[in-house]
């Protein structure tokens, strides 16, 4: 079994394990403390979106297989509904090789700033031939300067090609996130959509005393194929608290942008297209001898694309 599965196996199992972890610390609070029940969420529970809030995000970088360019563009707005709930949407604009994507992506969740976020999202990529779409349980688990973020359920690809099989099957994307300051991500991520399987290293910064919020973002991301990317970016947030922690940013206001995710975990799911099957064009008797002389025989590569 290589490394990649290996790691990526743990990183979900862990990811995945969220639910448990969340009972457990939960009950470990209302029990140990010395404080009444209701005084205790009164104190510590935070809306689940502090406010109207966003971020726009910009990436360029490549891809080692096919050899080719990256651009990114991304927008993400986050809603409060009441206290316990929160909406958001994502939209996302990509280009490799001058092949252009675009996405979306719709989450519906209730958090604990403090604790936990849990969700439904469903997002859509389309592709030149090709649309992936992907729903499912959304979590992330807070465990002082770790976060546990994972969202996995069922998948789908449908191809314009007649020769290419559509697709249906498992997805699940997770990530174990460590903020060395409140300013600075550091994760680790696994993900696997219908049978296609990458790791990835990434990075975000947040930028002090600009007077708004700006981070630098960075990621490099292995596929089972053997290929690898990496891009960098910019990422500004808008709305809430301008002076706000990265670490705050993540948990009080917008989840991850995930049309983005499904843009980076398809790999070559999107731009797949069918092989190109040959044939022989031979004068009257004649046959091409695999390995021998093909005479006069004429290849002719076939164009399915």
């Amino acid at each position: 079994m290589s490394v990649l599965r290996v790691t990526k196996a743990a990183l979900l199992a862990s990811v995945f394990s969220i639910p448990f972890g969340f009972s457990a610390s939960a009950a470990d609070l209302i029990l140990t403390s010395p404080e009444p029940i209701e005084d205790q969420y009164v104190d510590l529970v935070l809306p689940a979106v502090s406010a109207v809030n966003g971020k726009l995000e910009l990436y360029a970088g490549g891809i080692s297989d096919p050899e080719s360019a990256i651009f990114r563009a991304a927008g993400s707005l986050s809603v409060p509904i009441g206290e316990r709930f929160g909406v958001q949407g994502d939209v996302a604009v990509g280009n490799i090789d001058d092949s252009w994507s675009f996405g979306g992506a719709l989450h519906a969740f209730t958090r604990d700033p403090s604790s936990y976020l849990l969700g439904v999202t469903a997002g859509v990529v389309f592709a030149d031939g090709s649309r992936l779409a992907a729903v499912g349980p959304e979590a992330e688990l807070y465990l002082d300067r770790i976060s546990l973020e994972g969202w996995a359920g069922w998948a789908a690809i449908d191809y314009d090609d007649l020769l290419m099989p559509d697709e249906s099957g498992f997805f699940a994307i997770g990530d174990v996130a460590w903020y060395p300051t409140d300013d600075w991500r550091l994760s680790l991520g696994g993900a696997s959509i219908l049978g296609r399987e990458s790791l990835k290293l990434a990075t975000e910064y947040q930028f002090a005393g600009l007077g708004f919020p700006l981070s630098g973002v960075g990621e490099v991301r292995a596929y089972d194929t053997g290929a690898w990317s990496a891009k960098v970016g910019i990422k500004g947030y808008f709305g809430g608290d301008p002076d706000k922690s990265l670490i705050d940013r993540h948990r009080q206001d917008d989840p991850p942008n995930r049309a983005l995710d499904l843009f980076s975990a398809a790999g070559d799911l999107l731009t797949a297209t069918p092989g190109e099957p040959t044939t022989w064009d031979c004068p009257d008797g004649e046959s091409p001898v695999p390995g021998g002389d093909y005479g006069e025989c004429e290849y002719t590569e076939i164009n399915l694309q």
